[in-house]
């Protein structure tokens, strides 16, 4: 990321223009952690208030919990997006339930087995699912999404830089998702503003990326990173600064 960084300034460019340039703005979700249906529907409500219109709400533990949760922020909330991420939290006839208790009120549902089930548990999930279905801990790089590309596993491919090894290889694994049809997801961890000025390049990049999820450095203590890249509405928007666009003050 450091020598895309130097190359983006060397050209006199913005990252994401350098690696394509095909937008300059995504619409990121904001993630509502793991609570009660109560203290669930008070988060979204505190996130949409904060001008976000898609909610990621993590689950896995229980299913059924999950299935009341969604239903509770769905019917709090009528005009927002919802998305569900299992984290590999649920067995395949659990995965299918909730995708069959929530269709029509799910934007998709993110990782919902465990990548140690198997890329023929995903896959049959995907068959039956009424509800997309994204691959996320089970995509480690560009061979793993290959696999689920070959084998339809999935309906689309998250992507995170701090787990499949920097630009390139995100890229990569975003060539094969396009070529195979699938849309991806560009994501984050909890992590600092610097990063996520450099996966909101690649997500700005490519047509293939339908989805962002680059919550993760807003509600982060002493982020030393001075980004110019802004959220508004829940829409993140590329500044013109060449490179990544970040100042760290240390």
């Amino acid at each position: 990321m450091a020598f895309h960084d130097l190359l983006g300034l060397a050209a006199g460019l913005p990252l994401h223009r350098l690696l394509g340039g095909y937008r300059d703005r995504i619409r990121t979700s904001i993630t509502v952690g793991l609570a009660s249906v109560r203290e669930t529907v008070e988060m979204a409500q505190d996130r949409a208030r904060r001008g976000f219109r898609t909610l990621k709400i993590k689950g896995g533990l229980n299913a059924d919990e999950d299935v009341r949760r969604v239903r509770a922020v769905c019917d709090a909330l009528p005009n927002i997006a919802v998305r569900l991420d299992a984290d590999g939290g649920y067995s395949v006839e659990d995965a299918l339930a909730v995708a069959r208790a929530l269709k029509g009120r799910l934007e998709m549902l993110e990782q919902p087995v465990a990548p140690s089930a198997g890329i023929t548990a995903l896959r049959q999930v995907t068959e039956k699912s009424p509800i997309p279905n994204l691959a996320d801990q089970s995509v480690v790089g560009a061979a793993s999404a290959l696999e689920i590309a070959a084998k339809r596993a999935a309906h689309g491919i998250s992507i995170k830089l701090a787990t499949c090894g920097g630009i390139r290889h995100a890229q990569e694994i975003n060539a094969v998702a396009r070529a195979a049809q699938l849309g991806t997801m560009v994501g984050c961890l909890h992590e600092p503003a610097l990063l996520i000025a450099a996966e909101l390049a690649v997500a700005l990049s490519s047509p293939a990326v339908q989805y962002g999820d680059l919550d993760g450095y807003i509600d982060l203590r002493d982020d030393p990173t001075k980004p110019r890249f802004t959220l508004r509405e829940g829409v993140l928007l590329a500044s013109d600064s060449p490179g990544l666009g970040c100042i760290v003050d240390l």
